[in-house]
């Protein structure tokens, strides 16, 4: 039997896929068809499955959100994918109504109130201007009509530098080619027939969404699918053990927050029942991957790609050992290459931005701006905007985002080698390293943390813990204490909301 869980709730495959054919006819009679988008303001709850589900039936596009997004950037988001729906959940209706401006209609799903709890969400005064989720699904026969070929989610890039961009994905021209990308992503996930899996992070981001749908492809007699709502660290090792929970996707900023409990809450719980862990999303420190390991065990694997191009380059636990800090060799059907900024082919061994392809995934575009996605295109790669390099065996290293390299005195710096030494200091929450202006040097190093207890002093002593590792080219000039670190849940740092965040505060680095 193939179930899904959230809470208290459970659903069976037959009740999660009634559900869904009954959402399909509800769309269908609002005109929602191939072709369409519906935009999807949603926690990760059952809803939100069966809504993918339906839309994918319909052949439209379903249009995930982050459900901490503003006023502003929802209504950007519903304008420019041009959606011709939202469904939200009830707490977050406020934004949606106000982002619909009255255009569109609003499908207003109940939040159950232990998941608006764990979320700090309060609930949203009733208004007539919605359609009520529960009436609306039980006045629909379940669709019964020919699915239309389903098309992927339009994902729209966290932002990071201006104004999000959906990844607008074309449908696979074969079966043979949809085959391809089912059976690389099953590869990639560990996926099974019976597999237990907790979903942790957010199905508005690429990498979950993907994960799901190949767990649900690979469950044909048995599995669980378990959901939460946010990620604490303790109730994710209580339903590890409690559900038996064999695989999970992963970004290393969950694993931080696992390490940093006590020695004695991590030894309570029995994680043997783990399987298969992938990761990826941001580059993970040496030390906290090789912690990982030692406690999961070696099923804790890794890849690395993008939104754009999908996966390219896998490594698994013994591969890792073996070269700590790899993101792993090319996958089968993938192509990766180190160019330099004139798009020229760099030797193994010398740092340049990581650009690849992957067939096993239709071609895309940028909603809108197709002049950003060719200007990303070097003789057929796909430029990621990472820096790495390919060493003599054909393993990948990623050393950090281009935009994030610094360049200090003529210097190049990057940050992700100093991030990986500050987070395993001693009290350290999260923490990021970044460049600010200066006058003489160019740039200087700024580190920001957040505190896991209070600590007089703290940054004098983390830059003193520092100095004791890096070379004083490589160390921060200042550590700013913060009480809110703007990290997206895929692991993200939003570095120049750290850098207004140093203006405002004054420090001059």
């Amino acid at each position: 039997m193939i179930r899904f869980y959230s809470g208290e709730r459970c659903l069976a495959r037959t009740e999660m896929e009634d559900f869904a054919r009954r959402a399909a006819s509800g769309l269908a009679d609002m005109s929602i068809g191939r072709g369409a988008a519906v935009a999807l303001l949603m926690v990760n709850e059952l809803e939100m499955i069966a809504c993918t589900q339906a839309l994918a039936t319909l052949g439209a596009y379903s249009v995930p959100i982050n459900w901490r997004s503003t006023v502003d950037e929802v209504a950007y988001i519903v304008a420019d994918a041009e959606v011709s729906a939202i469904v939200v959940h009830d707490a977050l209706l406020p934004v949606a109504l106000e982002a619909a401006k009255g255009r569109i209609p609003v499908i207003s799903v109940p939040l159950p109130q232990a998941t608006a709890e764990s979320l700090a969400l309060a609930a949203a005064p009733a208004s007539a201007d919605v359609i009520g989720w529960d009436d609306w699904i039980a006045a629909q026969s379940p669709w019964a009509g020919k699915p239309e070929p389903a098309r992927p989610a339009i994902i729209y890039t966290s932002g990071t530098t201006g104004k999000p961009k959906g990844v607008v994905r074309e449908a696979h021209a074969s079966d043979a080619a949809k085959l391809a990308q089912a059976r690389q992503q099953a590869f990639l996930w560990g996926a099974e027939d019976g597999m237990r899996t907790l979903l942790l992070a957010p199905l508005y981001h690429a990498a979950p969404a993907a994960y799901l749908r190949s767990a649900l492809g690979a469950m044909k007699t048995d599995g669980e699918v378990h959901l939460t709502p946010r990620f604490d660290p303790e109730t994710v090792l209580r339903i590890i053990q409690d559900a038996r929970i064999s695989h999970m996707w992963m970004v290393p900023t969950m694993f931080i927050r696992l390490l940093q409990l006590p020695a004695d809450v991590r030894a309570r719980y029995d994680v043997s029942s783990l399987r298969n862990v992938v990761h990826s999303a941001a580059p993970c420190p040496v030390d906290v991957k090789l912690k990982m390991i030692e406690w999961f065990g070696p099923v804790v694997n890794e890849f690395y790609g993008s939104t754009e191009t999908g996966p390219l380059t896998y490594v698994t636990s013994p591969e890792y050992l073996a070269r700590p800090g790899t993101a792993g060799r090319v996958i089968d059907g993938c192509t990766i290459a180190i160019l330099d900024d004139d798009g020229n082919l760099l030797p193994p061994g010398t740092d340049g931005e990581i650009a690849g392809t992957n067939s096993a995934f239709a071609n895309f575009t940028y909603r809108n701006r197709q002049g950003d996605r060719d200007s990303l295109n070097t003789g057929g790669l796909i430029r990621s905007g990472d820096i790495g390099c390919i060493d003599d065996d054909g393993y990948l290293f990623v050393k950090d985002r281009k935009k994030d390299m610094v360049i200090s005195g003529g210097s190049n710096i990057y940050p992700a080698e100093i991030e990986s030494v500050l987070l395993a200091l001693s009290n350290i929450a999260d923490g990021a390293v970044f460049g600010v202006p200066h006058p003489v040097y160019g740039e200087s190093l700024m580190a920001a943390v957040t505190l896991q207890r209070p600590e007089p002093g703290a940054p004098d002593r983390l830059r003193a813990d520092l100095a004791k590792v890096l070379s004083p080219d490589k160390l921060p000039r200042k550590v700013l204490v913060v009480e809110d670190f703007p990290r997206d849940p895929s692991g993200k740092v939003f570095k120049h909301k750290l850098r207004k965040m140093v203006a405002e505060s004054n420090e001059i680095a």
